[in-house]
């Protein structure tokens, strides 16, 4: 049994495993997909919760048939030929960013057919945890029965990677490579991964497009002519704000963007309370939250010259002006 719980997407409440499938409190059932080895471990079938924008569904008609294995492997093969790569070193060293220990618990989204698991697997050990994601039913059956021979802990569950069957903090670690361009929410995407890692755990997630220092030469150019996808910038402003320890590098020839970061508790923590020393006075906090309408030029300058006359910064004068005249007007009757 795998220590990690599914949990409804929709309402992230805890389901019951049947026979058939995973069961909500209503009476919703997620079935389990048909496997055709014995064995083999039972994916539920989430999809059902999908709401399935544009590029959800040009994902699946690429993905969700019965040659997308075939053309999915035969792309692969083209890719790291192609970009004279080793396939498992690559991975290799992907799956190193996630800054494993043994006993890990990983989730991969946009699995595909689960060729970034050994490469985890090498890291987490016997005592590791790897859940496998895809949206496309065809391509999780075909990788959950690839994995049934192997006894390793491997579970797959086919379904929308917006919306995770995973309470907040489940796994150690988050990993996508390839797919994330055509997310209908790429933010949403990243920001789902980062809700399921706990504090201190590491998300890491790449995709097509071409180094900016690149794609205006003749080189960028020939790629992006290749695959349209190779035209998308890196989503580095569409991080979740709690991350943390960000890092942005380009693969494959400077044609896939990476970024890994590590999972905070919130914003950065800092002390905006703390004054300024100088004429202007406050603190990053009053300079922000504290402004006021606007005030002619002859006005502002009278201000700093009464504030520099009783050796005051502006703001302190300010807040004993207004203080007086508040408490002034309080008083009358």
């Amino acid at each position: 049994m795998p220590s990690v719980s599914y949990v409804c997407p929709e309402t992230r409440q805890p389901l019951t495993v049947t026979e058939d499938g995973l069961l909500r409190s209503d009476g919703k059932l997620y079935r389990f997909l048909p496997t055709d080895v014995a064995g083999a471990t039972r994916a539920p079938d989430f999809t059902a919760a999908v709401e399935a924008g544009e590029g959800a569904q040009a994902s699946l008609s690429m993905y969700d048939s019965r040659v997308a294995v075939e053309v999915y492997r035969n792309f692969l093969d083209w890719l790291f030929a192609t970009f004279r790569q080793d396939e498992a070193a690559f991975r290799a060293s992907m799956a190193a960013r996630l800054r494993l220990a043994p006993g890990a618990r990983v989730l991969v989204t946009g699995a595909g057919l689960g060729d970034d698991i050994s490469a985890i697997l090498e890291q987490v050990g016997s005592t590791g945890e790897v859940h496998a994601q895809d949206l496309s039913p065809a391509m999780v059956a075909k990788a959950a029965s690839t994995w049934a021979a192997t006894g390793a802990a491997v579970h797959f569950s086919a379904g929308d990677a917006l919306r995770l069957p995973f309470a907040d903090g489940a796994f150690d670690a988050a990993f996508h490579f390839g797919g994330i361009n055509l997310f209908d929410d790429v933010g949403q995407g990243l920001a789902e991964m980062a809700r399921v890692v706990r504090v201190g755990g590491r998300v890491v997630a790449g995709d097509e497009g071409v180094a900016p220092w690149l794609r205006d030469t003749d080189y960028g150019r020939m790629v992006i002519a290749n695959n349209r996808l190779w035209a998308y910038a890196a989503p580095i402003e569409r991080l979740p704000p709690n991350a943390q320890d960000v890092n942005l590098t380009w693969v494959l020839g400077e044609c896939f963007w990476v970024i890994e970061f590590t999972v905070g508790r919130g914003l950065p923590e800092i002390d905006p309370n703390v004054a300024h020393k100088g004429w202007r006075g406050g603190s990053m906090w009053t300079r922000h939250h504290g402004q006021l309408e606007a005030v002619t030029p002859q006005t502002k300058a009278r201000v700093l010259e009464a504030a520099a006359a009783q050796g005051l910064s502006v703001h302190d004068w300010l807040e004993q002006a207004l203080g007086r005249e508040l408490g002034a007007k309080a008083r009358q009757p």
